[in-house]
């Protein structure tokens, strides 16, 4: 599978065309309007072009909702053995149309922006699944190209695994938008938390998160947490967060 092509041009099909490239596959970006996909590392193709072009294998990189939908279109331009493979991590394979007799996903276990440019692919956790032997070896052989680390994650876990990461990096993230709100509303730097947001990170070395737990709510400080309710007066919802959160550590850590 040396020719492959990537449907999408969002965050994640920016960075999946440059790490294809970069370990020698044969990448096409493929577009509804080619025009409009100025500047990208590889050829923009239609859709009309895809049979010309002859993919081994075809990336959706596309919101979940639309996978289907796309992927209806392709059976319309591709025969059914070419492997189809999605980019999603919550959703399952057979969101892909039927006409497919391959199916796949492949998910890079990192969030992902377009222009941010990843220094190491060979740090970045992928998760593949294939129900036919065949498809999941080839991604298999195709992960360890990119990755040191790559697991076989069948839809179930794969969507747990999603679930879990949306609370570890996109709730976490929003919680750091909170606290930087709150910095700003007293002239605080937000800089001032970066040490100690990046040690709590790094602390991490894949033991029950709860077993370092600290602060008032896991050593029982009822005083300090009044405090700082008062203090979120002005914030009814961030206040009743706070509360939920410290009754959750409370009741963990016991």
């Amino acid at each position: 599978m040396e020719k492959m092509a990537v449907v999408g041009g969002g965050n994640l099909a920016w960075h999946l065309v440059a790490v294809l490239q970069k370990v020698g596959v044969e990448v096409a970006l493929v577009a509804r309007d080619p025009a409009s996909k100025q500047g990208w590392q590889v050829p923009v193709i239609a859709y009309a072009e895809l049979e010309v072009f002859g993919p081994d294998l075809v990336f959706l990189a596309v919101p979940d909702d639309a996978i289907g939908e796309v992927s209806l279109r392709l059976a319309e331009l591709l025969g059914p053995a070419v492997p189809v493979v999605h980019t999603s991590g919550a959703t399952a394979i057979g969101r892909i149309a039927d006409h497919f007799q391959f199916r796949g996903a492949l998910w890079p276990i990192r969030s992902l922006r377009r222009g941010e440019v990843v220094d190491n692919w060979r740090e970045v956790p992928l998760a593949y699944w294939a129900e036919d032997p065949g498809l999941r070896a080839a991604l298999e052989r195709l992960c360890q190209r990119l990755s040191d680390t790559a697991y076989a994650l069948d839809d179930g876990q794969r969507a747990q695994l999603h679930l879990a990461a949306v609370f570890s990096n996109n709730f976490v993230t929003w919680l750091y938008q909170i606290s930087y709100e709150l910095c700003a509303a007293k002239d605080i730097p937000f800089h001032t938390l970066l040490p100690i947001i990046q040690h709590t990170a790094l602390r991490q070395d894949g033991t029950p998160p709860r077993i370092t737990q600290t602060g008032a709510a896991a050593r029982g400080d009822v005083a300090t947490i009044q405090r700082h309710l008062e203090l979120l007066e002005g914030y009814p919802e961030y206040a009743a967060l706070y509360a939920r959160i410290s009754g959750l550590i409370g009741e963990g850590v016991r």
